[in-house]
């Protein structure tokens, strides 16, 4: 699985999407359907604005993709596995600023400085993470954006246990791994008409 993801850094954030929409077209059309359009720059831009920091390349070229998925349509399947809603860049925001309400004091410093690495694990929120996926739980997948060798890669957070580390070297690795999962009939399973769930 890590060699995949590692190929996965440079396949662009393009062909992998391109591979998901017609994956989900064909296969899951519930759940194609429910993905917003792109978000707007004016969007994007206040979103970065509100973060701090710069956000990735493969980052952003996500969101010239796609804005998530409404909260309205979560029933219509969940396109990241193994159940994770992108977040439209609005809602980025919103749960960037809400969970950094209770930044993690033993690493969130002043002036920006933080006392864990990329990739690192820790419990409570980190301000140098941004969400940008959520399960129905609460839970978040986020890109770490702290300082380090795994710079971009994303962690998933979970409120009772804080980090905890995944393979995807960034946005472009989870993507990519994503179409290749999407390939394998043993990881999918769609429901409710055309709702994608993964096993």
């Amino acid at each position: 699985m890590a060699g995949t993801i590692v190929r996965g850094m440079h396949i662009p954030v393009e062909r992998s999407w391109r591979r998901i929409i017609t994956w989900l077209s064909r296969h899951a059309p519930v759940t194609a359907a429910a993905i917003r359009p792109p978000a707007g720059a004016a969007e994007v831009r206040r979103t970065q604005e509100a973060v701090g920091r710069f956000l990735p390349a493969d980052l952003l070229a996500w969101w010239r993709l796609m804005d998530g998925i409404a909260d309205a349509n979560y029933a219509a399947g969940f396109p990241i596995p193994s159940h994770h809603l992108p977040l439209s860049v609005a809602e980025v925001r919103e749960w960037f600023a809400s969970l950094s309400r209770f930044a993690d004091q033993d690493c969130c410093g002043p002036g920006g400085a933080h006392a864990t690495a990329a990739g690192e694990p820790s419990v409570g929120f980190c301000t140098a993470t941004v969400p940008i996926c959520r399960d129905l739980a609460g839970d978040v997948l986020v890109v770490d954006l702290r300082d380090g060798a795994r710079h971009g890669c994303i962690m998933a957070w979970w409120a009772e246990e804080g980090y905890v580390e995944t393979d995807w070297a960034g946005t472009a690795a989870m993507l990519a791994d994503t179409a290749d999962q999407l390939d394998d009939p043993r990881r999918t399973e769609i429901v409710e008409g055309g709702a994608l769930r993964w096993n």
